[in-house]
């Protein structure tokens, strides 16, 4: 299984998001948020090329995958991380 390393960016835009839920959904739908971004995690874990490729970079192909209906996960891997 990959290694899931999250840039620095990635992860404050997950937490306002996450935050933007909490304030103004509710708790319940950042939870539901929070579990739907973890299990996208799991399943690109398991087969990373599951994703819509949007551009390749040198070695790193990037790609997207809907995590939450207003929540697109951007990531790139190599053979033993995976970099959201």
């Amino acid at each position: 299984m990959l290694r899931v390393k999250w840039g620095k960016r990635a992860f404050r835009i997950f937490a306002r998001q996450w935050r933007w839920e909490g304030d103004n959904v509710g708790l319940q739908a950042a939870e539901t948020m929070r579990s739907n971004v973890a299990e996208t995690i799991k399943r690109i874990q398991q087969m990373p090329s599951i994703g819509i490729e949007h551009k390749t970079i040198g070695n790193k192909t990037y790609r997207s995958i809907l995590t939450h209906p207003k929540s697109t996960l951007y990531y790139w891997h190599d053979d033993k991380e995976l970099h959201i």
